[in-house]
This record gives C-alpha cells, sequence and structure tokens, in this order.
C-alpha cells in the first residue's frame, strides 16, 4: 500500500468572508477548520501535511501548527506565489491549480487535496485513503470525492458548484461550474445570465475540490500552467483553475477519475455569517464523541 499525503489549499485572501478564514478560530479550543481535517485525515490513515499557503502567512500557521501537531504529525509548508514577471498591482491568488503546482518538490506519492475553509466529513477522508492507497505513484487514476448537491447550498446566499456528469462506471465524465445556485420552492435550480433558470436534477454530486491525485499529474498541470499564463499574465482576475485542467486530460484521454460517492458531511465558510453555523455542527459532533474537546493524536 503506498502512503497517501493531505494536501491542504490555504492561500485565499477571503474576499466574501472579510478575513484569513483559514487561520479563523472555529473549535473550543481554537482550533482551525483544517485543523480537523488533519485529525480526520491522519485518523484514516493519511501519513503527512503539505499546506499550500502566502509567504505572509508562513509564520502564523506555523506557530499553530506547532501548538497542536508538533511531534505528531509532519507537516510542511508551500508557498503559492506570484510569477516573477507578474503584475505586481494584482493581489488576487492564481487559482486552484497554480497552487498544486506549487506543492511538485514536496510530493513523493498519491495525495487528496482539499480547502482549508471546508470542512469534509471523515468519511470522505476514509473512502480516498482506501483508493488512493492502492495506488502506483504515477497511475493515470485520479479521483474525487462527490457530495449530494442539495446538501451543500447556503441559506445565506447562492453558491457557486461544479456539477458532476458522470458514466456508467461512476467515473466522471464533465464537471459544469455553475455560479448561482439556490433551492426555491422545493427546486434546485441554477440563475443563468439572462436571469432565466434551470432545473438542476436532485440527484446530482457537487464537487468540494475533494480531489484524489497522482503524481501522474504534475507534469501536465506545468505545462496547461505555463500556456494559461502567457495567454492571461495581464488579466487582473484570470484563474487556472484545477477542475479546469482535470477536465482536459480527461477529454484528451489521459486520465480517469472515479467519483467516490462517500461525500456526506459538508460544511464550509464562503460568507462570514456562515460561522456560528459551523461552530455549531463541530460542537455537536464533539458531544457526539466523534472528536475530543482539544484535538490531539
Amino acid at each position: 500500500m503506498s502512503n497517501t499525503t493531505l494536501v491542504i489549499m490555504a492561500a485565499g485572501i477571503g474576499s466574501r468572508y472579510g478575513g484569513v478564514k483559514q487561520a479563523d478560530s472555529f473549535g473550543p479550543s481554537g482550533e482551525w477548520l483544517m485543523d480537523y481535517a488533519i485529525y480526520d485525515a491522519i485518523t484514516a490513515g493519511f501519513s503527512d501535511v503539505v499546506i499550500i499557503t502566502r509567504k505572509d502567512l508562513v509564520d502564523l500557521m506555523d506557530a499553530h501548527m506547532q501548538e497542536i501537531w508538533q511531534g505528531k504529525v509532519k507537516v510542511q509548508y508551500a508557498i503559492q506565489q506570484p510569477p516573477a514577471n507578474a503584475n505586481p498591482e494584482r493581489t488576487k491568488p492564481w487559482g486552484t491549480g497554480q497552487a498544486i503546482l506549487a506543492t511538485k518538490e514536496f510530493i513523493k506519492n498519491p495525495f487528496v487535496c482539499i480547502n482549508a475553509d471546508d470542512f469534509y466529513g471523515r468519511e470522505a477522508y476514509v473512502s480516498m485513503h482506501n483508493f488512493l492507497s492502492k495506488l502506483d505513484n504515477n497511475e493515470n487514476k485520479f479521483s474525487l470525492v462527490g457530495y449530494p448537491l442539495e446538501n451543500t447550498l447556503s441559506d445565506i446566499g447562492t453558491v457557486s458548484r461544479g456539477v458532476c456528469k458522470l458514466n456508467e462506471n461512476n467515473e466522471l465524465e464533465s464537471i459544469t461550474e455553475l455560479t448561482k445556485i439556490d433551492f426555491f420552492d422545493n427546486v434546485l435550480r441554477n440563475e443563468n445570465d439572462d436571469q432565466s433558470y434551470t432545473q438542476i436534477p436532485f440527484n446530482s454530486f457537487a464537487s468540494m475540490n475533494f480531489w484524489g491525485f497522482t503524481c501522474f499529474l504534475f507534469d501536465e498541470l506545468e505545462n496547461q500552467w505555463n500556456t494559461f499564463y502567457e495567454a492571461n499574465k495581464n488579466e487582473p482576475k484570470a484563474e487556472f483553475l484545477i477542475p479546469t485542467v482535470v477536465s482536459k486530460m480527461m477529454n484528451e484521454g489521459k486520465i480517469k477519475v472515479q467519483l467516490l460517492p462517500d461525500g456526506k458531511d459538508w460544511c464550509g465558510v464562503t460568507y462570514s455569517e456562515e460561522k456560528e453555523l459551523v461552530i455549531t455542527a463541530l460542537r455537536n459532533k464533539i458531544k457526539e464523541g466523534i472528536y475530543p474537546e482539544k484535538l490531539s493524536i
């Protein structure tokens, strides 16, 4: 069985949240959301952690990680930074694809990649570890944990989700990014650019950026990034996104992506108003005995 690594994307600027949400306290002892990800991943069998972050956040991240995980979990930091010739006025990171590319020198085995500001539930880590641990490091088999779309909506506003289309083998055929999804009058729907609505089937799975990869990804990722950056280096908001990379690889027949339908218990904090909902959900899990009052391995 292969070792497996947890990669956490924690370089965002939290523009809609109003702060650095990946370093905000959610647990009763000051735990961040990513601490619960680390706890679940290590419990499921993952061997180490790589955190993708910004240069200005490394000291903050490291002090926190040492307080909780020092001597228990190996944690390394990959820095997502703009290219040397990037427009200095741009503050927005270049997207999830460029973030994962920053881990190339750190990753030596199959890995799962997640958002720092999402709670995914332990079942997702167990399912992903079972899948990845059976792979060789350069196999062209990837995976994605899917979550029932209706379980990922927000009471605060519309959400943007990658909606999955599957074949008869539960392999991913495509992901369509819908940007204004809500639930209204017992209907899942997406608002189109012309303000009309498209109904979405209730049995749809959403991608919440819980991806499983091998090192087969990196050469293709780097090639696509170089092409993307050359075409978009002067665009102030262009993002190089991992679903786009994966979709191109699928369309060219380079990979297969297995959907793991084990996502059950997702919650996240797109908006600051959602923080208390997540805190309450974590408190309930502590009462149920799923997590200790103070996280430790």
